[in-house]
């Protein structure tokens, strides 16, 4: 049966050696040669002196045939295996004090710059400990995930703090498994069939007809939609007319009040029929309306707490302080539309009391016609809200 034969790529000075090193001795040992570096004195008392020098030369040769011609030219003298191995050694991977210092300056020096990509962060870090095991470094594996910890931008804070003081122990490996999970969770983008789907409910009113307020629909947990059933209200009391019969998201006289307080503050008198532009805090059960849509051009500069969308969503680019360009991920609204996510990042809003809050993963939607804060994203991160009488 024949044996397989693998090719590994010619070793230069821009090859991570310590793999190169692991590559090459699998070539050796798949054609029996790996004694071969050990040394012609080394090799077992079985063979015999011809057998020994033979099995080197192979091994020798096998080294060239794996070199590039910048390497080649700086070992050809090399008579045996070793000695041609020892010598990569101190060409690729010296082991001076130099080169130590070196290397543990790229270790404590690695950062990891805001919106760079994280996969490529920790194989980075990676390769540096590698190098510092092959130049038999000694460092404390305590420190490694403090080093890579700190190693974190601003926005990652939030994670650091949950890693260090939620556990009393943690190795680096699980840093890794974590930091990797919260990177693939932040970068997760809403599909269409998921539960994470961003709500915007229309809502047309007609200010004579009672019959034709504003139906509203709400995606349920399969993708479906529902509507608002009518007699399902028999017996309810609507919070603002104080009347049975309705709720307070159906009651056309809060509806007329709403739109005539929005016509005053643009100067105009609201027309026979038209979408409501002011949000109101309404409950959110049964399908009852959660977010108000307006067909207007002109987007609101005003954020809407939303406890229906996952992620908080904007559609001025200009707020966000750091961005990242993502290529997939929609947004499917109440009216079975989807609005497509472009980009993802950090925005910093200003509290009327002159506070300065973070929203980071925000998810940019040009199409969007408001500014959506997500409450169950500020719940999954330890915030508190309250909410009652309709405030």
């Amino acid at each position: 049966m024949a044996s397989l034969k693998y090719e590994i790529s010619l070793l230069d000075r821009n090859t991570r050696f310590a793999l190169w090193q692991i590559k090459m001795q699998a070539v050796l040992a798949q054609m029996d040669l790996e004694d071969a570096l050990l040394g012609i004195d080394k090799m077992p008392s079985i063979l015999t002196d011809e057998e020994k020098k033979r099995k080197d030369r192979k091994a020798l040769r096998q080294l060239h045939l794996h070199l590039s011609n910048e390497i080649l030219q700086d070992v050809m003298t090399e008579k045996t295996a070793t000695a041609l191995w020892k010598r990569l050694e101190q060409i690729c991977m010296s082991k001076t004090l130099t080169s130590k210092l070196h290397m543990k300056q790229r270790l404590y020096a690695h950062q990891l710059e805001e919106g760079a990509s994280v996969h490529e962060h920790l194989t980075v870090f990676k390769e540096i400990l590698s190098n510092l095991e092959v130049m038999e470094v000694q460092y404390d594996k305590e420190d490694l995930r403090l080093i890579l910890l700190c190693s974190l931008p601003p926005s990652y804070s939030t994670f650091r703090d949950t890693i260090l003081y939620s556990r009393e122990s943690l190795t680096v490996d699980e840093v890794y498994d974590s930091l990797t999970s919260y990177d693939k969770m932040k970068h997760l983008v809403v599909k269409p069939d998921s539960q994470g789907e961003g709500l915007i409910v229309r809502g047309r009113q007609d200010r004579n007809a009672d019959d034709d307020r504003g139906r509203t629909q709400e995606r349920n947990h399969r993708g479906k939609s529902k509507g608002r059933s009518k007699s399902s209200n028999r017996g309810k009391t609507c919070n603002f007319y104080k009347k049975k019969g309705h709720i307070k998201s159906e009651c056309y006289k809060l509806q007329n009040k709403i739109k005539r307080e929005a016509a005053n503050q643009k100067g105009k008198q609201p027309e026979n029929s038209g979408e409501a532009d002011i949000v109101e805090d309404y409950s959110y059960s049964d399908g009852e309306l959660l977010v108000a849509s307006v067909n207007d051009s002109k987007v609101s500069e005003e954020w809407i707490l939303d406890s229906g969308c996952t992620f908080h969503m904007s559609p001025n680019r200009d707020w966000f302080t750091t961005y990242e360009t993502v290529s997939e991920g929609v947004v499917l609204m109440g009216n079975n539309a989807s609005c497509k996510i472009v980009g993802v990042g950090t925005i910093k809003v200003k509290m009327f009391d002159g506070v300065i809050r973070t929203l980071s993963d925000a998810r940019h939607v040009p199409e969007l016609k408001r500014n959506l804060i997500s409450l169950s994203t500020l719940d999954s991160k330890g915030y508190r809200y309250t909410a009652e009488s309709g405030v």
